[in-house]
């Protein structure tokens, strides 16, 4: 029998005790080593995804909710570990030496034996979408090395690319911890939230040393602002400013859904902190996402909707007219009203329409991690050919379908804020291959919880059905045997 669909609350803070001991253990051992200097940085790169690895092993057979948790985490926090370690080294570590970055990717793919236990049930369970896509993707790695491309740049490309399938796949085969996901996901993401908010606004004041290292060293200074305070473009803990507007603004949507006391300051400085990162996409991305909720929505939802934005616009309207926030907000503001004349979108322009026609004649692909453009388009055509597009993108638009064309469930606001969250997704492929790495996350991963809850209210709904039906016959047959009598 399935749960109510309204899980109970509970306002207990880390519990149950004994993996939350081991989580701040390891916050704790992160925090020492990577302040002891140029060999405690060294020892992190390797303690760091052994540690998280080790962790998340544990808590995916015993503690499943708090394992997707940690992998969350992981991914908003990863690439600030990786740059304070660097700034403790003296020196830049490209992403190829890192190991840092891959513990995120490596720990979400232990979730990968729920694959394995499920493959033979794929027809049964519904699972084709997430199949096909991961047998597109494994068909880019086998080209990829076929053409000579090197096993470890083929591999590292490989997990950027299969992890967020394999993850959002491992929430949808475990539907019936729907609520418990859902919940956990609010949690996670208010904090997340208010703690990636905080440090960017903090980013954008000060230009923390390791920011501004980064920043100089990656070449990024172009794109991601100047390396000085008030000269950034904040991506917070994670490793641009888009990323950080995509995970930003799937937060934003999340807080809708939550209540306490951290909502309003999460909001306040997550919202700041997305303006000043001055990434448009994500500012579409919202509105979109808004727009969808206010069509979805019933008419107390609008309201609790439009007050929510009301009390955020008179905090945040004051502080983007003060200046230093002032000038760069509005400039980025009125360059959305004409795209002509901004220098990025122009590039997207001039690459497509070079690059596309090669594009579409790719029948096999030339592999995974062989070409990088800011175009999904081209990089799905470039990289896994028609061959592989076909069942990769035909997944991915039919789960989405399957969410999209599902009746909306009025007593969950989550189920319309993961419809949100999709369609700001699938406006970011317009930006860049957001399919893959940490947004590939906020994709595939939110298809899978979108398709879980579906599952999970469609067995709910029925099986409730069938009681009701069940208890009809019994009194029916209570009453026939009275009459009998």
């Amino acid at each position: 029998m399935i749960a109510n669909p309204q899980p109970q609350k509970s306002d207990q803070l880390f519990q149950p005790a004994f993996p939350w001991m081991m989580l701040i253990g390891f916050v704790f051992i992160i925090v020492v080593f990577s302040s002891l200097g140029g060999v405690g940085a060294r020892l992190t790169n390797f303690l760091y995804p052994t540690i998280s690895f080790a962790i998340g092993y544990f808590l995916y057979f015993r503690y499943p909710i708090l394992y997707n948790g940690l992998v969350w985490w992981l991914f908003f926090l990863s690439p600030f570990i990786r740059r304070f370690c660097d700034w403790r080294l003296g020196a830049y570590t490209p992403p190829s030496s890192s190991y840092i970055l891959l513990a995120p990717f490596v720990v979400a793919m232990i979730s990968a034996n729920t694959m394995v236990l499920n493959l033979p049930k794929t027809r049964e369970q519904g699972s084709a979408p997430f199949v096909l896509a991961i047998a597109a993707v494994l068909y880019g790695y086998l080209v990829a090395l076929a053409k000579g491309e090197g096993l470890l740049p083929s591999t590292v490309a490989l997990l950027e690319w299969i992890t967020p399938i394999v993850f959002g796949y491992h929430i949808y085969v475990n539907w019936s911890r729907y609520p418990l996901y859902s919940k956990n996901l609010q949690r996670v993401f208010l904090w997340g939230v208010l703690v990636m908010g905080t440090y960017g606004v903090y980013q954008f004041l000060v230009a923390p040393e390791w920011d501004r290292l980064w920043l100089i060293e990656s070449g990024m200074n172009t794109s991601a602002g100047s390396p000085t305070p008030f000269g950034m473009r904040v991506w917070s803990t994670l490793n641009s400013q888009g990323p950080f507007g995509d995970y930003m603004v799937t937060g934003l949507l999340i807080l809708l859904n939550c209540k306490g006391p951290l909502v309003a300051p999460a909001s306040v400085f997550g919202a700041f902190s997305l303006l000043l990162s001055l990434v448009r996409a994500a500012w579409i991305g919202w509105m979109a996402a808004m727009l969808s909720l206010l069509v979805s929505l019933s008419a107390k939802q609008k309201a609790r909707l439009l007050a929510a934005l009301v009390s955020l616009t008179v905090i945040l309207i004051p502080l983007i007219n003060i200046e230093p926030f002032s000038g760069v907000i509005t400039a980025r503001l009125e360059s959305m009203v004409n795209l002509q004349e901004s220098g990025s979108a122009q590039a997207r322009q001039y690459t497509y329409a070079v690059m596309i026609d090669d594009a579409l004649i790719e029948i096999v692909g030339n592999g995974i991690g062989t070409v990088d453009t800011d175009s999904a388009l081209l990089v799905l055509f470039f990289n896994l050919g028609w061959i592989g597009v076909i069942p990769y993108m035909g997944s991915l638009i039919f789960g989405n379908l399957l969410i999209f064309t599902e009746r909306n469930n009025k007593n969950d606001l989550m189920t319309a804020i993961i419809r949100g969250v999709l369609i700001k997704s699938l406006l970011f492929l317009l930006a860049g291959p957001t399919m893959r790495e940490a947004q590939g996350m906020i994709l595939w991963g939110f298809l899978g919880l979108g398709l879980s809850g579906r599952s999970y209210y469609r067995n709910f709904y029925k099986q409730q059905l069938l009681l009701l039906t069940h208890n009809d016959l019994e009194v029916t047959s209570d009453v026939s045997s009275k009459s009998g009598n």
